[in-house]
């Protein structure tokens, strides 16, 4: 029996953050397992990339070897001490595990650190200084991954997801598993090609339920019904990472025939800038997206659920931001809710007031001077507290542990708001619920997120509107002060 390890480092850094990501934030996510303990994501049924390649690996007749799992909310870039923290765990897991046959590792391509700006580049080009180029590595990426030379030298194939929300995360690690056994049992069977595109993709156009990224995913589904293309996928890329590498990127991978693979990722390449005008991000101000959300109201809808892009957690925003806070407060709008917003400091006072009492709080706005400023709550009536913790319910990563920390639900006027003490992406009801908010029974539900939430919540609603405000996750690029990119670039230079 072949024996593979299994690794993960899973992060999505943006530079753009003004606060650095450490050890702390992978332990806080409950996601830290080193050896042996790997196996804990298979038990609690944890659906993603790693749990797809151990399954899936087993099930071929791997032996699956773990040795180190990690992973973190989107944040900042990740310490000089961390990255050393993730680089030694990772490495004493395999270096009591030789011999081996093969790496079969679980990352997400855009995690940038500051000894590092690649860091998945910098993991591989590790892994071959110590176990030389015969030995295969397979590594599944997101679909938001910047991939780079270093990264392509060092790999022998790159497999990222499909689709945003990233409910194919497992059938990603399964995939992998049997690219795997492939490699290991005819090493020059598989080949990969990787096509730049010079495109910065907001992750306001990137859902793959809508156009055009409906199309492009058709697309490249259609290239795998000609002969020999085991594989063919569009990535997104990750503007705020802010590295010389961010773009978009076709990766095709065939049996054997490199040039098969150069042609189709090339032609998915010029496809996809062809249609580059379509990309470019076209929301609506928080004011409008309200605006729309009482027309819906007066028409008898309910359920409409608004998310603020800009101050997504799941792009390693602060997720304190205040925009869409401050004006539901100031329309009051019956049956209105919102959550998830950070701020440790007000969930204490809240906590140390009691449910039942009411108090003044000043929520928000206290991370960045780029979310919106504190929002000064008066007479905030304290109806629930919880602590913050449950499995993701959703078809998008499910199973996860989720930890918003301490986190309490206050009511000013027609407003719920939950306020928590870690910033964590709004992926389903679960906060909402742990705190007693039962969210189709309310007019508006208010959300920080880009488009994870879509994969749970378009179940139950067809009003979904999506706000922009300033932020650090914007889809207006423009108005990012991006300096590493590669340019010229769209749509920047466009």
């Amino acid at each position: 029996m072949k024996r593979i390890i299994v690794g993960e480092v899973m992060h999505e850094s943006s530079s753009l953050a003004k606060y650095p990501t450490e050890e702390i934030n992978f332990r806080r996510t409950l996601m830290w397992y080193e050896k042996e303990d790997v196996f804990n994501l298979c038990k609690i049924r944890f659906r993603d990339y790693l749990t797809g390649i151990m399954e899936g690996g087993a099930a071929i007749g791997l032996e699956i070897v773990p040795a180190f799992c990690a992973f973190a909310s989107p944040s900042g870039k990740i310490s000089q001490r961390c990255f050393e923290s993730l680089k030694e765990s990772f490495f004493a897991g395999i270096d009591d595990s030789i011999p081996i046959d093969g790496f079969c590792l679980a990352f997400h391509g855009a995690g940038v650190s500051e000894p590092e700006a690649d860091l998945e580049g910098a993991f591989l080009e590790e892994i071959r200084s110590r176990f030389g180029w015969e030995i295969p590595i397979v590594m599944t990426l997101d679909p938001h991954a910047n991939i780079t030379e270093k990264m392509i030298k060092n790999a022998d194939l790159l497999v990222p997801s499909k689709l945003y929300p990233h409910i194919d995360t497992y059938e990603t690690g399964e995939l992998a598993a049997r690219f795997m056994k492939t490699l290991i049992e005819e090493p020059d069977k598989l080949k990969m090609h990787v096509e730049k595109i010079p495109i910065l993709l907001p992750i306001t156009m990137g859902c793959t339920d809508n156009e055009p990224m409906k199309s492009i995913l058709q697309y490249c589904n259609g290239k795998e019904k000609i002969e020999n293309i085991r594989y063919s996928v569009f990535v997104q890329g990750f503007p705020y990472s802010d590295i010389e590498d961010c773009s978009c990127a076709a990766v095709v991978i065939t049996d054997g025939d490199i040039v098969l693979a150069e042609a189709a990722a090339k032609d998915i390449a010029d496809y996809v800038y062809d249609r580059r005008e379509e990309l470019r991000s076209d929301c609506l101000s928080v004011q409008e997206g309200l605006d729309e959300a009482e027309t819906y109201i007066t028409e008898g809808k309910k359920i409409i659920v608004i998310n603020e892009t800009s101050d997504n957690p799941g792009a390693g925003t602060p997720g304190d931001g205040t925009w869409l806070l401050r004006e539901m407060l100031e329309r009051n709008i019956e049956k209105t809710c919102i959550g998830a917003i950070n701020d440790p400091e007000a969930v204490q006072e809240a906590i140390r007031s009691g449910v039942g009492t009411t108090l003044n709080l000043l929520v928000g706005g206290k991370t960045d001077d780029q979310h919106g400023e504190p929002v000064r709550i008066q007479n905030a009536y304290v109806k629930s507290i919880c602590d913050g913790k449950y499995c993701i319910l959703s078809d998008m990563t499910h199973g996860q542990p989720v930890n918003f920390g301490a986190s309490v639900r206050i009511q000013a006027g027609n407003v719920d708001v939950i306020i928590a003490s870690n910033s964590y992406q709004i992926m389903d009801d679960g906060i909402f619920s742990l705190l007693g908010i039962d969210f189709r029974e309310y007019n508006i539900i208010g959300v920080k997120s880009a488009q994870h939430f879509k994969a749970y919540f378009k179940k139950f609603t067809d009003h979904i509107i999506t706000v922009d405000p300033p932020g650090v996750s914007t889809g207006n690029l423009e108005t990012l002060n991006l300096k590493k990119v590669k340019r010229p670039i769209f749509p920047l230079d466009f």
